[in-house]
């Protein structure tokens, strides 16, 4: 069940709203020794290497994301793989307008 909120307050931090963006580039990414795909989604390294961070605190910042709902996780070996969950993202736009009245 999507969460207008809960979502809404997940963006609001810079760290994360770049985070998104970086998936939904994913595609075209090769930012470090992992590889990030579509299918695959994106590599907690690459998050770490792309914006400087330390690993805690691109967990962190994960697990708002995936406790929002906007994105799924994936483990595989030692690292973790993060893809966009789209049908949840489009939810979340279709209620703003309903909001909005847009």
């Amino acid at each position: 069940m999507m969460d207008s909120v809960k979502i809404s307050k997940a963006l609001s931090d810079p760290i994360r709203y770049k985070i998104l963006l970086m998936m939904i580039n994913a595609d075209r990414c090769k930012l470090s020794d992992c590889y990030c795909s579509p299918d695959e989604g994106i590599c907690n390294c690459d998050i770490m290497s792309s914006l400087g961070l330390i690993q805690s605190r691109v967990s962190y910042h994960m697990k708002e994301l995936v406790e929002a709902g906007l994105v799924l996780e994936k483990a595989r070996g030692k690292w973790k793989y993060y893809a966009l969950n789209q049908p949840i993202i489009k939810e979340y736009i279709k209620q703003l307008e309903v909001d909005f009245k847009l």
